[in-house]
């Protein structure tokens, strides 16, 4: 499903994505931890990334193509 796009997995890489201003949307778990969820949507907020929301982390991970669950991934802008 969004396993063909450009993507960071896990909070460490997204906020990197962000500050680095790679990162155009953050889909962020319903169910992750709500200190996590702070600090990804204010960071998303700051460099006016999208944020979108996915039902579980399990569903999210599986989504992108990974074992285990995914609090948030990042999409990358497109270089043109």
């Amino acid at each position: 499903m969004l396993k063909s796009f450009n993507k960071l997995v896990g909070c460490r890489q997204v906020l990197r994505g962000l500050s680095e201003g790679t990162i155009r949307c953050v889909v962020v778990s319903e169910d992750a931890d709500d200190g996590i969820k702070d600090v990804l949507v204010k960071a998303a907020t700051l460099k006016n990334a999208q944020i979108l929301y996915a039902p579980s982390m399990e569903w999210l991970g599986r989504s992108v193509g990974i074992d285990v669950g995914a609090a948030t991934v990042g999409f990358l802008k497109s270089e043109e």
